[in-house]
């Protein structure tokens, strides 16, 4: 999978976003000529909130549905678009580093990302991952235990977490 950080969204002019059915809910997918640069989970926050929150990420864009489906539980994109700022973009290289199955703590994922002193920083950095799943922000776990929050819900984070265990 090739991955390429920007800070330039003003950049992005045409996107072309679809719904999909996972095994875990509705996915929002957008692709920007042919770089997935968004996804997330519809179904605890609606499809009217993340298409605002699309649409406020890529504030140049023309949005265009799409019937092209993905889903990211079962097959990787060949390519991803991470849009945000230098800091957010360490903190998703390292998210992209932790294996499939294992999850670690917001602590150790700002040490991993050489910001060992910024825990809060890469926490809020975490939740604002664009390209959820692909990107696995839901591998993060509180230090203190449980499962923790997740910008799709807690129990679609639960559900991603055992099916990865299972694999």
């Amino acid at each position: 999978m090739v991955v390429v950080f920007t800070d330039k969204k003003s950049c992005i002019r045409n996107i072309e976003y679809s719904f999909s059915p996972t095994a875990h809910g509705e996915l929002l997918t957008a692709w920007c000529q042919g770089w997935l640069c968004y996804a997330t989970f519809t179904d605890y926050l609606t499809r009217e909130v993340v298409l605002k929150e699309m649409q406020r990420l890529f504030p140049k864009a023309t949005f265009t549905p799409t019937t092209r489906t993905f889903d990211p539980t079962t097959s990787r994109p060949e390519r991803i678009l991470m849009v945000g700022t230098r800091f957010r973009h360490d903190v998703w290289r390292a998210l992209l580093d932790i294996p499939r199955g294992s999850t670690t703590t917001y602590s150790a994922l700002a040490s991993k990302a050489n910001h060992p002193s910024a825990v809060r920083a890469v926490a809020t950095s975490v939740g604002c991952n664009p390209i959820s799943v692909v990107v696995p922000c839901h591998r993060i776990v509180p230090a203190s235990g449980g499962i923790g929050n997740y910008h799709s819900g807690a129990e679609i984070k639960r559900t991603l977490l055992q099916a990865e265990a299972l694999a």
